[in-house]
Protein backbone atom coordinates (compact mmCIF):
# COMPACT_ATOMS: atom_id res chain seq x y z
CA UNK A 1 0.00 0.00 0.00
CA UNK A 2 1.24 3.31 -0.79
CA UNK A 3 0.38 6.48 1.58
CA UNK A 4 1.51 7.96 5.08
CA UNK A 5 3.54 5.01 6.73
CA UNK A 6 3.91 5.34 10.38
CA UNK A 7 6.65 3.13 11.70
CA UNK A 8 6.72 1.35 8.54
CA UNK A 9 2.90 0.77 8.94
CA UNK A 10 0.33 0.99 5.93
CA UNK A 11 -1.78 4.52 6.39
CA UNK A 12 -4.08 3.99 8.31
CA UNK A 13 -2.53 1.93 11.43
CA UNK A 14 -2.29 5.27 13.27
CA UNK A 15 -5.93 6.07 12.73
CA UNK A 16 -7.14 2.59 13.84
CA UNK A 17 -4.99 3.10 16.98
CA UNK A 18 -5.74 6.53 17.95
CA UNK A 19 -9.53 5.07 17.78
CA UNK A 20 -8.86 2.45 19.70
CA UNK A 21 -6.88 4.66 22.04
CA UNK A 22 -10.35 6.63 22.74
CA UNK A 23 -12.41 3.69 23.15
CA UNK A 24 -10.53 2.32 25.82
CA UNK A 25 -9.98 5.66 27.36
CA UNK A 26 -14.44 5.84 26.84
CA UNK A 27 -14.66 2.62 28.25
CA UNK A 28 -12.47 2.72 31.01
CA UNK A 29 -13.25 5.36 32.06
CA UNK A 30 -16.69 4.03 32.54
CA UNK A 31 -15.61 0.98 34.41
CA UNK A 32 -13.26 2.53 36.90
CA UNK A 33 -15.98 5.13 37.66
CA UNK A 34 -19.11 2.93 37.67
CA UNK A 35 -19.41 0.97 41.02
CA UNK A 36 -17.69 4.29 42.47
CA UNK A 37 -20.61 6.39 41.48
CA UNK A 38 -23.50 3.46 41.92
CA UNK A 39 -22.45 2.94 45.92
CA UNK A 40 -21.73 6.84 46.63
CA UNK A 41 -23.93 8.47 48.29
CA UNK A 42 -26.79 10.22 46.97
CA UNK A 43 -25.79 13.53 48.42
CA UNK A 44 -22.42 13.49 46.31
CA UNK A 45 -24.29 12.65 43.16
CA UNK A 46 -24.35 9.06 43.18
CA UNK A 47 -26.92 6.15 43.37
CA UNK A 48 -26.24 4.99 47.01
CA UNK A 49 -26.94 1.35 46.02
CA UNK A 50 -25.66 -1.07 48.31
CA UNK A 51 -22.63 -3.08 47.94
CA UNK A 52 -24.06 -6.58 47.02
CA UNK A 53 -26.40 -4.58 44.40
CA UNK A 54 -23.59 -2.62 42.79
CA UNK A 55 -21.26 -5.61 42.23
CA UNK A 56 -23.71 -7.90 40.79
CA UNK A 57 -25.55 -5.42 38.58
CA UNK A 58 -21.80 -4.30 37.60
CA UNK A 59 -20.91 -7.80 36.96
CA UNK A 60 -23.98 -8.51 34.25
CA UNK A 61 -23.33 -4.97 32.30
CA UNK A 62 -19.43 -6.10 32.23
CA UNK A 63 -20.56 -10.26 31.07
CA UNK A 64 -23.09 -8.67 28.22
CA UNK A 65 -20.68 -5.90 26.76
CA UNK A 66 -18.41 -9.14 26.86
CA UNK A 67 -21.19 -10.95 25.16
CA UNK A 68 -22.36 -8.38 22.57
CA UNK A 69 -19.13 -8.94 20.09
CA UNK A 70 -21.06 -12.40 19.18
CA UNK A 71 -23.86 -10.68 17.76
CA UNK A 72 -21.91 -7.53 16.78
CA UNK A 73 -19.66 -9.33 14.98
CA UNK A 74 -22.85 -11.18 13.14
CA UNK A 75 -23.95 -8.16 12.10
CA UNK A 76 -21.17 -6.64 10.57
CA UNK A 77 -20.45 -9.70 8.65
CA UNK A 78 -24.18 -10.42 7.66
CA UNK A 79 -26.03 -6.39 7.14
CA UNK A 80 -23.66 -3.79 7.36
CA UNK A 81 -20.10 -4.18 7.18
CA UNK A 82 -17.73 -3.61 9.93
CA UNK A 83 -16.76 0.36 9.31
CA UNK A 84 -20.44 1.34 9.90
CA UNK A 85 -20.38 -1.16 12.77
CA UNK A 86 -17.41 0.71 14.39
CA UNK A 87 -19.46 4.25 13.48
CA UNK A 88 -22.26 2.59 15.39
CA UNK A 89 -20.42 1.11 18.50
CA UNK A 90 -18.04 4.70 18.52
CA UNK A 91 -21.93 6.49 19.09
CA UNK A 92 -22.81 3.75 21.52
CA UNK A 93 -20.14 4.70 23.65
CA UNK A 94 -20.27 8.15 23.81
CA UNK A 95 -23.67 8.40 24.12
CA UNK A 96 -23.83 5.99 27.20
CA UNK A 97 -21.12 7.95 28.80
CA UNK A 98 -23.32 11.15 28.06
CA UNK A 99 -26.40 9.52 29.61
CA UNK A 100 -23.89 8.33 32.84
CA UNK A 101 -22.84 11.73 33.27
CA UNK A 102 -26.67 13.03 33.18
CA UNK A 103 -27.54 10.31 35.78
CA UNK A 104 -24.68 12.32 37.83
CA UNK A 105 -26.16 15.57 37.73
CA UNK A 106 -28.43 17.47 40.37
CA UNK A 107 -31.09 17.99 38.33
CA UNK A 108 -31.88 14.43 37.43
CA UNK A 109 -31.58 13.26 40.96
CA UNK A 110 -34.17 16.48 41.95
CA UNK A 111 -36.38 15.05 38.62
CA UNK A 112 -36.23 11.10 40.00
CA UNK A 113 -34.35 10.21 36.80
CA UNK A 114 -31.32 9.52 37.46
CA UNK A 115 -32.15 5.39 37.58
CA UNK A 116 -33.56 5.92 34.12
CA UNK A 117 -31.15 7.71 32.93
CA UNK A 118 -28.26 5.07 34.64
CA UNK A 119 -30.23 1.64 33.27
CA UNK A 120 -30.08 3.76 29.48
CA UNK A 121 -26.45 4.23 29.31
CA UNK A 122 -26.01 0.66 30.59
CA UNK A 123 -27.91 -0.22 27.53
CA UNK A 124 -26.27 2.13 25.17
CA UNK A 125 -23.02 1.14 26.65
CA UNK A 126 -23.66 -2.82 25.77
CA UNK A 127 -24.85 -2.04 22.01
CA UNK A 128 -21.88 0.40 21.57
CA UNK A 129 -19.26 -2.28 23.17
CA UNK A 130 -20.87 -4.89 21.08
CA UNK A 131 -20.65 -3.09 17.81
CA UNK A 132 -17.14 -1.72 18.17
CA UNK A 133 -14.98 -4.73 19.77
CA UNK A 134 -15.95 -7.23 17.61
CA UNK A 135 -15.21 -5.01 14.32
CA UNK A 136 -12.57 -2.39 14.69
CA UNK A 137 -10.01 -5.58 14.50
CA UNK A 138 -11.40 -6.38 11.04
CA UNK A 139 -10.58 -2.80 9.81
CA UNK A 140 -7.23 -3.54 11.26
CA UNK A 141 -6.68 -6.31 9.07
CA UNK A 142 -8.22 -4.49 6.23
CA UNK A 143 -4.98 -2.02 6.08
CA UNK A 144 -2.41 -5.37 5.38
CA UNK A 145 -2.36 -7.20 1.87
CA UNK A 146 -1.82 -10.89 2.21
CA UNK A 147 1.83 -11.91 3.43
CA UNK A 148 2.48 -8.14 4.72
CA UNK A 149 5.70 -9.01 6.97
CA UNK A 150 4.60 -5.36 8.62
CA UNK A 151 1.24 -7.49 10.41
CA UNK A 152 2.54 -8.18 12.99
CA UNK A 153 4.33 -4.62 14.13
CA UNK A 154 0.80 -3.37 12.95
CA UNK A 155 -1.20 -5.10 15.41
CA UNK A 156 1.35 -4.56 18.21
CA UNK A 157 0.83 -0.91 17.75
CA UNK A 158 -2.74 -1.37 17.90
CA UNK A 159 -2.63 -2.97 21.30
CA UNK A 160 -0.02 -0.31 22.61
CA UNK A 161 -2.98 2.13 21.87
CA UNK A 162 -5.66 -0.10 23.87
CA UNK A 163 -3.59 -0.51 27.05
CA UNK A 164 -2.34 3.30 26.26
CA UNK A 165 -6.10 4.57 26.45
CA UNK A 166 -6.86 1.97 29.18
CA UNK A 167 -3.73 3.61 30.99
CA UNK A 168 -4.80 7.23 30.59
CA UNK A 169 -8.46 6.76 31.59
CA UNK A 170 -7.54 6.71 35.19
CA UNK A 171 -5.82 9.97 35.78
CA UNK A 172 -8.65 11.50 33.09
CA UNK A 173 -12.12 10.34 33.93
CA UNK A 174 -11.06 8.63 36.91
CA UNK A 175 -9.97 11.94 38.53
CA UNK A 176 -12.36 14.26 37.24
CA UNK A 177 -15.36 12.03 38.65
CA UNK A 178 -13.81 11.47 41.68
CA UNK A 179 -12.48 15.01 42.43
CA UNK A 180 -14.70 16.95 40.77
CA UNK A 181 -17.95 15.29 40.36
CA UNK A 182 -18.59 12.04 38.92
CA UNK A 183 -20.89 13.77 35.95
CA UNK A 184 -17.72 15.10 34.96
CA UNK A 185 -15.73 11.90 34.81
CA UNK A 186 -18.45 9.89 32.98
CA UNK A 187 -19.07 13.33 30.10
CA UNK A 188 -15.12 13.72 29.71
CA UNK A 189 -15.28 9.74 28.98
CA UNK A 190 -17.63 10.40 26.01
CA UNK A 191 -16.16 13.25 25.16
CA UNK A 192 -13.19 10.95 24.43
CA UNK A 193 -15.01 8.94 22.59
CA UNK A 194 -16.54 11.49 20.24
CA UNK A 195 -12.66 12.74 19.47
CA UNK A 196 -12.02 9.22 18.34
CA UNK A 197 -15.15 9.47 16.04
CA UNK A 198 -14.70 13.07 14.43
CA UNK A 199 -10.81 11.83 13.81
CA UNK A 200 -11.58 8.18 12.42
CA UNK A 201 -14.52 9.91 9.84
CA UNK A 202 -12.46 12.62 8.63
CA UNK A 203 -9.63 10.40 8.12
CA UNK A 204 -10.54 7.25 7.13
CA UNK A 205 -11.99 8.04 3.21
CA UNK A 206 -10.43 5.44 0.45
CA UNK A 207 -9.23 3.46 3.51
CA UNK A 208 -11.38 0.63 4.16
CA UNK A 209 -13.33 -2.19 1.78
CA UNK A 210 -16.77 -1.14 0.33
CA UNK A 211 -18.66 -3.93 2.51
CA UNK A 212 -20.49 -5.91 -0.01
CA UNK A 213 -23.46 -8.71 1.57
CA UNK A 214 -22.31 -12.32 1.71
CA UNK A 215 -23.96 -14.61 -0.31
CA UNK A 216 -26.18 -17.17 1.01
CA UNK A 217 -25.01 -20.97 1.78
CA UNK A 218 -25.10 -23.03 -0.86
CA UNK A 219 -27.00 -26.55 0.00
CA UNK A 220 -24.43 -29.33 1.09
CA UNK A 221 -22.45 -27.23 2.63
CA UNK A 222 -19.23 -28.90 4.59
CA UNK A 223 -18.62 -25.99 7.23
CA UNK A 224 -20.21 -28.42 10.42
CA UNK A 225 -16.90 -30.27 9.39
CA UNK A 226 -14.81 -27.47 10.48
CA UNK A 227 -15.34 -28.70 14.19
CA UNK A 228 -13.91 -32.13 14.33
CA UNK A 229 -10.52 -30.11 13.20
CA UNK A 230 -8.43 -31.11 16.07
CA UNK A 231 -7.06 -27.23 16.08
CA UNK A 232 -10.42 -26.52 16.39
CA UNK A 233 -10.90 -28.37 19.42
CA UNK A 234 -7.78 -27.32 20.83
CA UNK A 235 -9.55 -23.70 20.96
CA UNK A 236 -12.67 -25.14 22.65
CA UNK A 237 -10.74 -27.07 25.29
CA UNK A 238 -8.50 -23.55 26.02
CA UNK A 239 -12.21 -21.82 25.73
CA UNK A 240 -13.73 -23.82 28.82
CA UNK A 241 -10.78 -23.48 31.22
CA UNK A 242 -10.14 -19.48 30.25
CA UNK A 243 -13.78 -19.35 31.14
CA UNK A 244 -13.13 -20.99 34.48
CA UNK A 245 -9.49 -18.64 34.91
CA UNK A 246 -11.10 -15.25 34.05
CA UNK A 247 -13.85 -15.27 37.45
CA UNK A 248 -9.98 -14.66 39.24
CA UNK A 249 -9.17 -12.37 36.34
CA UNK A 250 -12.67 -9.88 35.92
CA UNK A 251 -12.27 -8.60 39.79
CA UNK A 252 -10.48 -5.24 38.97
CA UNK A 253 -13.56 -2.85 38.08
CA UNK A 254 -16.09 -4.55 40.43
CA UNK A 255 -14.73 -5.95 43.83
CA UNK A 256 -11.18 -4.77 43.49
CA UNK A 257 -12.49 -1.23 43.06
CA UNK A 258 -14.36 -1.34 46.11
CA UNK A 259 -11.98 -2.80 48.14
CA UNK A 260 -8.99 -0.12 46.98
CA UNK A 261 -11.88 2.82 48.00
CA UNK A 262 -12.72 0.78 52.01
CA UNK A 263 -9.47 -0.67 52.67
CA UNK A 264 -6.90 0.35 51.51
CA UNK A 265 -4.83 3.24 53.15
CA UNK A 266 -4.46 5.50 50.02
CA UNK A 267 -2.60 8.58 51.61
CA UNK A 268 1.48 8.45 50.10
CA UNK A 269 3.15 11.18 50.96
CA UNK A 270 0.48 13.15 51.73
CA UNK A 271 -1.11 12.81 48.77
CA UNK A 272 -4.77 10.84 49.03
CA UNK A 273 -4.34 9.01 45.95
CA UNK A 274 -7.72 8.12 43.62
CA UNK A 275 -9.26 5.37 43.75
CA UNK A 276 -9.12 4.81 39.98
CA UNK A 277 -5.31 5.51 39.80
CA UNK A 278 -4.96 1.66 41.01
CA UNK A 279 -7.06 0.41 37.98
CA UNK A 280 -3.90 1.72 35.86
CA UNK A 281 -1.51 -0.76 36.97
CA UNK A 282 -2.59 -3.37 34.69
CA UNK A 283 -2.26 -1.40 31.29
CA UNK A 284 1.07 -0.48 32.68
CA UNK A 285 2.53 -3.80 33.35
CA UNK A 286 1.21 -5.03 30.03
CA UNK A 287 3.10 -1.97 28.48
CA UNK A 288 6.34 -2.83 30.19
CA UNK A 289 6.17 -6.26 30.89
CA UNK A 290 4.47 -7.68 27.88
CA UNK A 291 7.43 -7.62 25.71
CA UNK A 292 9.47 -9.66 28.43
CA UNK A 293 6.49 -11.89 28.57
CA UNK A 294 6.50 -12.60 24.93
CA UNK A 295 10.43 -13.32 24.24
CA UNK A 296 10.29 -15.78 27.34
CA UNK A 297 7.67 -17.98 25.92
CA UNK A 298 9.09 -17.81 22.53
CA UNK A 299 12.13 -19.40 24.37
CA UNK A 300 10.46 -21.78 26.30
CA UNK A 301 8.06 -22.92 23.13
CA UNK A 302 11.57 -24.44 21.32
CA UNK A 303 12.14 -27.23 24.16
CA UNK A 304 8.76 -27.26 25.46
CA UNK A 305 7.62 -30.96 26.08
CA UNK A 306 3.88 -30.33 27.01
CA UNK A 307 1.52 -28.51 24.83
CA UNK A 308 2.69 -24.57 24.63
CA UNK A 309 -1.04 -23.28 24.38
CA UNK A 310 -1.80 -25.44 27.66
CA UNK A 311 1.47 -24.85 29.31
CA UNK A 312 0.79 -20.80 29.44
CA UNK A 313 -3.06 -21.38 30.30
CA UNK A 314 -1.81 -23.56 33.67
CA UNK A 315 1.19 -20.84 34.44
CA UNK A 316 -1.44 -18.44 34.15
CA UNK A 317 -3.98 -19.83 36.27
CA UNK A 318 -1.23 -21.19 39.21
CA UNK A 319 -0.29 -16.79 39.02
CA UNK A 320 -3.96 -16.24 38.93
CA UNK A 321 -4.46 -18.05 42.56
CA UNK A 322 -1.38 -16.81 44.29
CA UNK A 323 -2.38 -13.16 43.48
CA UNK A 324 -5.50 -13.89 45.56
CA UNK A 325 -3.27 -15.94 48.46
CA UNK A 326 -1.55 -12.96 48.46
CA UNK A 327 -4.71 -11.14 49.25
CA UNK A 328 -5.64 -13.55 52.00
CA UNK A 329 -2.84 -12.79 53.92
CA UNK A 330 -2.73 -9.05 53.72
CA UNK A 331 -6.07 -8.62 54.01
CA UNK A 332 -5.88 -11.15 57.84
CA UNK A 333 -3.09 -9.38 58.12
CA UNK A 334 -4.94 -5.32 58.27
CA UNK A 335 -7.53 -7.04 60.51
CA UNK A 336 -9.63 -4.34 60.76
CA UNK A 337 -7.27 -1.83 59.75
CA UNK A 338 -6.39 -0.69 56.40
CA UNK A 339 -3.87 -2.09 53.92
CA UNK A 340 -1.17 -0.65 52.47
CA UNK A 341 -0.99 0.51 49.21
CA UNK A 342 2.09 -1.38 48.23
CA UNK A 343 0.41 -4.97 48.14
CA UNK A 344 -2.30 -3.68 45.86
CA UNK A 345 0.64 -3.23 43.65
CA UNK A 346 2.09 -6.42 43.83
CA UNK A 347 -1.34 -8.00 43.50
CA UNK A 348 -1.86 -5.99 40.31
CA UNK A 349 1.69 -7.23 39.16
CA UNK A 350 1.00 -11.07 39.63
CA UNK A 351 -2.57 -10.98 38.31
CA UNK A 352 -1.30 -9.10 35.14
CA UNK A 353 1.22 -11.45 34.43
CA UNK A 354 -0.94 -14.11 34.55
CA UNK A 355 -3.38 -12.29 32.05
CA UNK A 356 -0.03 -11.84 29.86
CA UNK A 357 0.05 -15.78 30.25
CA UNK A 358 -3.25 -15.98 28.67
CA UNK A 359 -5.46 -13.58 27.00
CA UNK A 360 -3.12 -13.01 24.10
CA UNK A 361 -2.16 -16.91 23.77
CA UNK A 362 -5.64 -17.58 22.51
CA UNK A 363 -5.69 -14.83 20.06
CA UNK A 364 -2.75 -16.48 19.03
CA UNK A 365 -3.50 -19.85 19.16
CA UNK A 366 -7.10 -19.37 16.72
CA UNK A 367 -4.95 -17.25 14.49
CA UNK A 368 -2.70 -19.94 14.05
CA UNK A 369 -4.85 -23.10 13.62
CA UNK A 370 -8.72 -22.25 13.39
CA UNK A 371 -9.80 -22.61 9.40
CA UNK A 372 -10.79 -19.27 8.52
CA UNK A 373 -14.05 -19.73 7.88
CA UNK A 374 -14.77 -20.17 11.81
CA UNK A 375 -11.92 -17.47 12.64
CA UNK A 376 -14.20 -15.18 13.58
CA UNK A 377 -16.65 -17.24 15.77
CA UNK A 378 -13.72 -18.64 18.20
CA UNK A 379 -12.36 -15.00 18.07
CA UNK A 380 -16.26 -14.18 19.78
CA UNK A 381 -15.91 -17.37 22.15
CA UNK A 382 -12.54 -16.28 23.53
CA UNK A 383 -14.09 -12.89 23.91
CA UNK A 384 -17.28 -14.35 25.64
CA UNK A 385 -14.77 -15.96 28.48
CA UNK A 386 -14.26 -12.18 29.85
CA UNK A 387 -18.06 -12.22 29.69
CA UNK A 388 -18.34 -15.15 31.39
CA UNK A 389 -16.00 -14.33 34.11
CA UNK A 390 -17.24 -10.85 34.69
CA UNK A 391 -20.74 -12.19 35.20
CA UNK A 392 -19.42 -14.68 37.97
CA UNK A 393 -17.09 -12.19 39.12
CA UNK A 394 -20.18 -10.18 39.92
CA UNK A 395 -22.35 -12.67 41.37
CA UNK A 396 -19.52 -13.93 43.68
CA UNK A 397 -18.66 -10.71 44.75
CA UNK A 398 -22.39 -9.35 45.60
CA UNK A 399 -23.08 -12.56 47.03
CA UNK A 400 -19.74 -12.34 50.03
CA UNK A 401 -20.34 -8.97 50.31
CA UNK A 402 -21.29 -8.41 53.78
CA UNK A 403 -18.33 -10.89 55.03
CA UNK A 404 -14.84 -10.46 55.54
CA UNK A 405 -12.62 -9.57 52.38
CA UNK A 406 -10.52 -12.56 52.77
CA UNK A 407 -13.65 -15.02 52.19
CA UNK A 408 -13.94 -14.09 48.48
CA UNK A 409 -10.44 -14.06 47.60
CA UNK A 410 -9.87 -17.48 49.17
CA UNK A 411 -12.69 -18.40 47.10
CA UNK A 412 -11.31 -17.22 43.91
CA UNK A 413 -7.82 -18.75 45.11
CA UNK A 414 -9.12 -22.23 45.85
CA UNK A 415 -11.46 -21.93 42.04
CA UNK A 416 -7.96 -20.94 40.36
CA UNK A 417 -5.91 -23.82 41.59
CA UNK A 418 -8.30 -26.74 41.33
CA UNK A 419 -8.64 -25.05 37.54
CA UNK A 420 -5.06 -25.36 36.99
CA UNK A 421 -4.85 -29.07 38.67
CA UNK A 422 -7.29 -29.97 36.32
CA UNK A 423 -5.72 -28.62 33.36
CA UNK A 424 -2.60 -30.00 34.36
CA UNK A 425 -3.40 -33.47 35.02
CA UNK A 426 -5.51 -33.28 31.50
CA UNK A 427 -3.06 -31.83 29.23
CA UNK A 428 -1.28 -35.50 28.30
CA UNK A 429 -4.71 -36.81 27.56
CA UNK A 430 -5.44 -33.75 25.40
CA UNK A 431 -2.18 -34.23 23.78
CA UNK A 432 -2.64 -37.68 22.42
CA UNK A 433 -6.23 -37.20 21.38
CA UNK A 434 -5.57 -34.22 19.57
CA UNK A 435 -2.14 -35.54 18.29
CA UNK A 436 -0.95 -31.95 18.16
CA UNK A 437 2.27 -30.33 19.00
Amino acid sequence: MTGTKFLDQPRGVRLIAATEFWERFSYYGFTGLATLFMAADPATGGLGMEKSATLKLFGITVGMIFMAPLLGGWIADRLIGPFRSVIIGCLGLAGANFLLAAAGTPAAHAAGLQFVLFYCGLAAMIVGAGMFKSNVGSLMGQLFTPGDHRRKNGFMLFYMGINMGAFCAPYGAGTLGERTGWAWGFLSAGVGMMIGLFTLLWLSRGLFETFIKPLPKQAGSTEASVWRDPGVKLVLIMVFFTAIYMIGQQTYGGVMNLYVRDRVDKMVLGFDVPTTWFLSLNPLIIILGGPFVSKYWAKHDLTAKRLPAITKIFTGTVLMALSYVLMVAVDMQAGGGLVAPIWIVVFYLVITLAELCVFPIGLAEISQRAPKRVTGVLMGLWVFTMGFGSLCAGWLGGTLADVPAWVMFATLAGGGTLNAIALFAAEPMIRRKLNLT
